[in-house]
């Protein structure tokens, strides 16, 4: 692994990647299932891809001990199983796989059931580092004031992941009351940043339950805040490092058992909140826009187009610049899963597309976990039971479905190099790593003009001094020896 640090005074946010496409069409481009078929091991009930790699979380498999899948698609574009994961500490009823995030060569396995030194079902999250091609184990995260049943990281929707940050809902902790915990890797090392809590923190809130992380904000979930009607808090890191409250959102027609902000999605300028329970278990998902001054308006409430009692219409979603993906597992009914996909148009999310696997079925939960990576898409189906052929019916074994779009292009702004940087934001260092040999480093300003280059020839570790460069935009570009090329937008500070 090359790691090159970079001294600057800087905050790096999102990796620029541009999405064109006249009208998204996902086709099924792969069935996965587990190595270890077991009744009731729930493969799917997390999943997650980035560039050529997938996984799938089997969150119930050996007695609800849990294990994870990691798949990789070659240069033919067939995804093939590469290797098993589980805790490196299992115990059972840990639910190791219940929630998983890739970002890049990192990644992100929670157990969120997890006991730890004897307190049962406090949670805990395991954090991996591609090496090559292979995932290896970096080190165990636990709350530093974990206690009993806090339940960190206990749903797919209770964990985010973005560069070198992890966020885990905790929304068991203190009787449902919930919390959510911060961690940062700098200099090499993980460590907990901060925990957040409820401005005003209730029993039964479920604070916690959805989390998602974009730049300098992130929105929380807390479904069973005012008698089960939901909420949803906006937190925004200050120029300390410190994550302050700024808003709390709620749906304008909220009902009792809605469960508004089971999941939630955020991008710099949209947030998407899911409220399942809605309207007799129809669901809803709701966006708010940012209006420029950091506050957050509701501008479009969006059902699904054949609705139906207990669908559960927002169970999960997901933001990726102008597409919004929705989920309707319709867990414990007669009707087969949905996925919905949307575009906005001049701040309007419109429906183009329903995805469905090719061997849908009732009560297979498809939807329950999804997970979007440019023109990729990967849908956990945990009470599916049929293998990747359609037969071998083994009860609740599990499976997940990979879609393409071939008409999504991402171009060059993409990190297809498993490139990393951290930590954001700093006042400090830059660390950079990547899965290939680095060969060049320049830094452009917003003009296209060339400020600084660097041929760190593999060095293990290189310091450059840029603070000396105004504050503003710049595009640092990341050259590696296999010839691929990535652009991280830099902000000076």
């Amino acid at each position: 692994m090359t790691k090159i640090t970079i001294t600057l005074r800087i905050v790096m946010i999102a990796s620029l990647f541009g999405i064109t496409t006249a009208s998204a069409q996902y086709s099924q481009e792969a069935k996965i299932v587990s190595e270890n078929r077991e009744s009731r091991a729930e493969y799917g009930t997390s999943v997650a891809i980035r560039n050529s790699y997938a996984l799938a979380g089997a969150a119930r498999e050996n007695n609800a001990s849990g294990a994870a899948y990691i798949y990789h698609k070659d240069s033919g574009g067939n995804w093939t199983f590469q290797q098993s994961i589980t805790a490196p500490d299992p115990n059972e009823g840990a639910e190791y796989g219940g929630g998983a995030k890739m970002v890049d060569s990192l990644m992100v396995i929670a157990a969120g059931r997890a006991d730890v030194s004897g307190l049962q079902r406090t949670g805990a999250l395991y954090v991996y580092q591609l090496n090559e091609t292979t995932w290896e184990y970096q080190t165990k995260l636990i709350a530093n004031d974990f206690s009993a049943d806090a339940k960190m990281g206990m749903n797919p929707t209770s964990l985010a992941m973005e560069n070198a940050t992890i966020v885990a809902g905790a929304p068991g902790e203190n009787g449902w009351v919930g919390s959510v915990y911060v961690f940062e890797k700098s200099g090499g090392t993980w460590s907990q940043e901060q925990k957040i809590m409820s401005p005003n923190p209730q029993p039964n809130d479920t604070f916690g339950i959805g989390v998602a992380i974009a730049g300098d904000f992130m929105v929380v979930g807390a479904n069973e805040e005012d008698n089960t009607k939901g909420a949803a808090h906006i937190y925004r890191k200050s120029n300390v490092g410190v994550w302050d409250h700024i808003q709390k959102i709620t749906a304008s027609d909220a009902m009792a058992q809605g469960y508004f902000g089971t999941s939630v999605a955020i991008t710099d300028s949209y947030i998407a909140i899911g409220a399942y329970g809605h309207a007799g278990g129809e669901g809803s998902t709701y966006i708010f826009e940012n209006d420029g001054t950091n506050n957050w308006t509701e501008t479009q409430k969006i059902t699904a187009s054949s609705p139906s009692i207990e669908a559960n219409f927002g169970w999960n979603c997901i933001l990726q610049n102008e597409y919004l993906i929705v989920s309707a597992p319709h867990p414990y009914g007669s009707e087969k899963g949905e996925v919905y996909v949307y575009k906005n148009s001049a701040g309007v999310f419109n429906e183009i597309q329903k995805v469905e696997s090719l061997d849908l079925a009732p009560e297979d939960f498809y939807g329950w976990n999804i997970e979007m990576d440019g023109n990729q898409l990967i849908v956990g189906a945990p009470w599916e039971d049929e293998d990747a052929t359609g037969g071998n019916t083994v009860d609740r074994a599990g499976s997940a479905y990979i879609f393409k779009d071939p008409a999504l292009a991402i171009n060059d702004f993409h990190d297809t190099t498993s490139l990393l940087v951290y930590p954001i934001p700093t006042k400090k260092n830059i660390t950079i790593t990547s899965n290939n040999s680095i060969n060049k480093i320049t830094l452009l300003n917003e003009l296209g003009a060339l400020l600084l280059e660097s041929n760190p020839k593999a060095i293990q570790e290189y310091n450059l001094d840029l603070s000396q460069y105004a504050k503003g935009l710049y595009f640092l570009n990341v050259e590696t020896t296999n010839g691929q090329t990535t652009i991280k937008k830099v902000i000076v500070e």
